[in-house]
């Protein structure tokens, strides 16, 4: 299972996130809004810490069974690029990218695209080939 992914809506034409000279992250919306849509997300409270010094939120706890281990904060711009994935089943990862409307599950260790939607017996989801946009297509 990648240890991190990140997951963010960007629009493909702009390529690879690791050839990016400039961001292309489409905002997620306010801190505020994105904690509000996580914490309707699962039935199980997640525990929210925040540290101030360098403005990250961390969410953790249970999704049924699975670990949930989500952190992000407030880009220059005051909205949120993106999530990370520090623990987290393609189950949950499905339930996130649907949420926000995300298209990209990407590992900076491997700089590799992952599909949520296909996961190995485990639950993690599997690498895929190239720039992989997780499209309505793929979805299925």
């Amino acid at each position: 299972m990648p240890k991190e992914l990140m997951l963010y809506r960007a629009r493909p034409e702009f390529g690879p996130f690791a050839g990016w000279e400039l961001s292309h992250f489409e905002s997620l919306g306010s801190v505020e809004a994105v904690a509000l849509a996580i914490r309707s997300l699962f039935e199980t409270p997640l525990r929210w810490s925040r540290y101030e010094d360098s403005g990250w939120i961390f969410a953790e706890g249970r999704d049924s069974e699975h670990t949930v281990d989500l952190m992000f904060r407030a880009a220059a711009h005051g909205g949120v690029d993106y999530l990370v994935c520090r623990k987290a089943v393609g189950a949950t990862i499905v339930k996130l990218v649907e949420l926000l409307e995300l298209n990209f599950a990407y590992d900076p260790a491997t700089a590799k695209y992952h599909d949520p939607y296909r996961c190995d017996a485990s639950g993690a989801p599997l690498a895929a080939k190239g720039l992989y946009a997780l499209t309505a297509e793929r979805r299925l």
